[in-house]
C-alpha cells in the first residue's frame, strides 16, 4: 500500500503569504497520495475564507499559540486522515523545486524525524551538507519546516499545550523525540558527558521575510517552562487536562471540510 503523506501548514493573520505557500506546495509536491490541511490558531481575518474558497481543509479555534496549533496540524493528519509521514510548515515557509517532498518522507523514514536547516543559524552547526545522506548535525534548530514518522510521534508524543504564544515549544518537543530515538544522536561531549546534535536538511525550502508579533515575555516563560522539562521525556497528548481535550477535540470536530 503506497505511503500516504500529510502536509500541514500552520498560520496566524498571514493570508497573502499563506496564499502563496499553498500555491508553491501546489507547483511543487508529486507524491500523489497526500492530504493538505491548514491549521489557523484563530486569525479572524481573511485566512478562513481564503482556504474556503480554495477548497483546502482547515482546522482552527481560538488563539492558542504555536504549540497547540501544530497540534491541530499533526493530530488531523495522523489520526483522523491516518497520514503515515506527515511534514509541517510554517507559513512563511514554502518549496521552491519540484519533488521535494520525496528528500522530506525519505529523512521521515529513516531519522523518524527532522528539522530545515536555515541560513540563520551556522555558528551552531557540527558537520554535515544539510541532505538525506549528510544532514546537518546541529546543536540548535528552527522548525520552521519539520517532517515526521507516525512512529516517532506515536512513542514522543505532540508539543506540550503548556507553550503559549510562540517561542521554545519546538525545541522541546525536538528534544523529546530525540530522547526517545528520533531526529538525533547523542554525541560525546569534552567533558565526559554528551550533548544532543539535530538532523537537519535543506531540503528545497525557500523562506518569505514576514514579520510576525512577538511577546518578549511570553517567550521568556516558554523558555523556562523548557528548561524545566529538559530531563521528562514522556509521551505528551496534545491536551493537559479534560478541559483542553474537550476543546481540541470541539475543534477537531469542526473540521472543514470534516473527515468522511
Amino acid at each position: 500500500m503506497p505511503l500516504q503523506l500529510g502536509i500541514g501548514v500552520v498560520t496566524y493573520r498571514r493570508p497573502h503569504v499563506l496564499a502563496t505557500t499553498l500555491d508553491r506546495i501546489e507547483r511543487h509536491t508529486k507524491h500523489p497520495f497526500r492530504h493538505l490541511v491548514v491549521a489557523d490558531d484563530g486569525s479572524g481575518d481573511d485566512t478562513l475564507p481564503l482556504l474556503q474558497a480554495r477548497g483546502v481543509r482547515a482546522v482552527s479555534g481560538r488563539n492558542m499559540g504555536v504549540a497547540w496549533n501544530k497540534n491541530r496540524a499533526l493530530f488531523l493528519l495522523f489520526e483522523l486522515l491516518r497520514c503515515d509521514l506527515v511534514i509541517l510548515l510554517e507559513d512563511d515557509a514554502a518549496p521552491d523545486r519540484d519533488n521535494w517532498d520525496v528528500e522530506w518522507m525519505n529523512a521521515a523514514l529513516r531519522w523518524g524525524h527532522v528539522n530545515v536547516a536555515c541560513p540563520w543559524v551556522p555558528q551552531h552547526r557540527e558537520g554535515g551538507a544539510g541532505t538525506l545522506d549528510d544532514p546537518v548535525r546541529s546543536l540548535f534548530l528552527s522548525a520552521q519546516v519539520q517532517a515526521f514518522s507516525r512512529e516517532s510521534v506515536l512513542f514522543g508524543g505532540y508539543y506540550d499545550s503548556r507553550f503559549r504564544g510562540f517561542g521554545h515549544g519546538h525545541r522541546e518537543h525536538s528534544y523529546r523525540l530525540a530522547r526517545v530515538g528520533y531526529g538525533a544522536r547523542l554525541e560525546p561531549a569534552p567533558d565526559g558527558g554528551g550533548q544532543m546534535l539535530f538532523y537537519l536538511i535543506w531540503g528545497g525550502i525557500a523562506f518569505t521575510q514576514a514579520q510576525s508579533a512577538a511577546n518578549t515575555v511570553q517567550a521568556e516563560q516558554n523558555h523556562r517552562l523548557a528548561v524545566a522539562l529538559g530531563s521528562d521525556f514522556s509521551y505528551r497528548p496534545p491536551w493537559r487536562d479534560e478541559a483542553e481535550m474537550r476543546q481540541f477535540r470541539e475543534e477537531m470536530r469542526a473540521v472543514r471540510p470534516p473527515v468522511l
